[in-house]
C-alpha cells in the first residue's frame, strides 16, 4: 500500500509540475543605463511604445528614436530624426512605434507641432483657426493615440495657450480654454477617446485637471482642485497627476470608480512633494517624490496592490544591480503592458542621464 501511494504521489508531483506556467515576473528585471546621443543636453525626456520595445527622446529640443534591435555603438540604440525646438521638451510616440511627435522650426521660420513617421517623415501640423505666433512658436506636440492617426498638444492663441486635438481627416482644432486663462492637452488614450491635461482656473490662475471626452470638458477633480492631469491608460479609463492641497501637491490615480487617490509621497512629509508621469494599463503608476527645492527627488512607483516606494529599492530588493552612486531621481514613463519603465538618473556631482527597467513577460 505504501509504494502505491508514493507512486501515486510522484505521478501527481510530476502532472502539477507540468502544469504549471513559467513564472517570469518573479525574475530579475534587466537594468540598463542609457548611453547619451548628445552631450550637449540641458534636458531629457521620454516616451515608450506599448510594449516598451520602442522609444522616443528629446534630449535638449534634439529628437531621437531607440529600438532595442538598433546597434548599441556608437549610438547606444539610438537614431536621429532631426532637431525640434530647443524650447520644447516634448515628446510622445504612438503604441505601435511608428510615429512619433514633437515640435521643430517648420517652413514659415516657427516652431509648430510635427509628427514624425517611418513612411512620410516629418509633416508639420499647423495651429488651429485661432491660432498666433507667441515668440516664434504657434505651439508643440505632445502625445498620439495608437497609430498616430490622432495628436494633441498645446498651440497659442495670445495672449495664452490652448489645448488642440489634429487628426489626419480634420486636421487641427482647438480644444478650448477658459476665459483669458490657457489650457493643454497633455496625452491621449490609445483608442483616441480620452484626452487629458489642464485648464486654468480664470480667476486664481491655477492649473486644474481636465478630460476633454465625448466632446465634453470635464473637471473631474472638482472645479477648484488645482493640479493637472499628466497620463492615461490605454482605454482613458485610468487618468494620473498631480493635485494640491493646502499642505503641498501629490501624485494622483483617478478612476470613475474609485475616484480621485492621492498617493502621498515616499518619505510620507506632508510637506514633500510627487508627481505621477504615467500609468500602464494594470494601474501601475510612476514618477518622482520628494523635496524638489532641498533634499531632491526620487523616483517612485505605486500600484493598486502596493504603496507608493522608491522605484531604486523596488529594483534592488528583485535583484537588479544599480551602480554605485547613481540614483534614480524620476520615472518618466512605463509602457502600457506594464513591461517597462524609463527615466532619469543622477549622481552626486549633478551628472544625469537615462536609464531604463525591463520587467520579463
Amino acid at each position: 500500500m505504501t509504494g502505491r501511494w508514493t507512486r501515486r504521489l510522484r505521478l501527481f508531483c510530476i502532472l502539477l509540475l507540468m502544469s504549471v506556467p513559467t513564472v517570469t515576473w518573479g525574475q530579475t528585471p534587466t537594468f540598463k543605463m542609457l548611453i547619451n546621443p548628445t552631450t550637449t543636453a540641458t534636458w531629457i525626456n521620454y516616451a515608450l511604445s506599448r510594449d516598451g520595445k520602442v522609444m522616443a527622446a528629446n534630449y535638449g529640443g534634439r529628437i531621437y528614436r531607440w529600438t532595442a534591435d538598433t546597434p548599441s555603438f556608437p549610438s547606444g540604440g539610438f537614431t536621429f530624426l532631426g532637431d525640434g525646438a530647443f524650447l520644447t521638451s516634448s515628446v510622445g510616440i504612438s503604441s505601435d512605434g511608428t510615429t512619433i511627435i514633437s515640435a521643430r522650426t517648420a517652413a514659415d521660420g516657427n516652431v509648430n507641432p510635427a509628427i514624425w513617421n517611418q513612411t512620410t517623415g516629418w509633416v508639420d501640423l499647423g495651429h488651429p483657426a485661432n491660432g498666433c505666433i507667441l515668440d516664434g512658436q504657434w505651439g508643440s506636440g505632445y502625445d498620439v493615440n495608437a497609430d498616430g492617426s490622432k495628436a494633441v498638444g498645446l498651440a497659442w492663441y495670445c495672449p495664452g495657450a490652448e489645448g488642440f486635438v489634429w487628426s489626419r481627416t480634420s486636421g487641427m482644432r482647438s480644444l478650448g480654454h477658459p476665459s483669458g486663462a490657457s489650457s493643454r492637452a497633455s496625452a491621449i488614450s490609445t483608442d483616441g477617446s480620452v484626452i487629458v491635461g489642464f485648464f486654468e482656473d480664470p480667476k486664481s490662475g491655477n492649473r486644474r485637471p481636465v478630460r476633454w471626452a465625448a466632446g465634453k470638458t470635464d473637471l473631474f477633480a472638482g472645479a477648484h482642485t488645482p493640479g493637472e492631469a499628466t497620463g492615461v491608460s490605454s482605454d482613458g479609463s485610468q487618468i494620473v497627476g498631480q493635485a494640491f492641497d493646502q499642505s503641498s501637491g501629490y501624485a494622483f490615480y483617478y478612476t470613475a470608480k474609485g475616484g480621485l487617490v492621492s498617493l502621498g509621497t515616499i518619505s510620507g512629509n506632508p510637506f514633500d512633494q510627487s508627481i505621477a508621469n504615467a500609468v500602464a494599463d494594470n494601474g501601475t503608476t510612476v514618477g518622482w517624490s520628494g523635496d524638489p527645492f532641498g533634499a531632491g527627488i526620487q523616483a517612485f512607483i505605486w500600484g493598486p496592490k502596493i504603496k507608493m516606494q522608491s522605484l531604486q529599492k523596488y529594483l534592488q530588493a528583485r535583484g537588479v544591480l544599480i551602480p554605485s552612486g547613481i540614483f534614480l531621481s524620476s520615472a518618466l514613463a512605463i509602457s502600457a503592458d506594464g513591461s517597462t519603465i524609463v527615466g532619469l538618473w543622477q549622481d552626486a556631482n549633478y551628472n544625469q542621464g537615462g536609464w531604463m527597467a525591463r520587467f520579463k513577460k
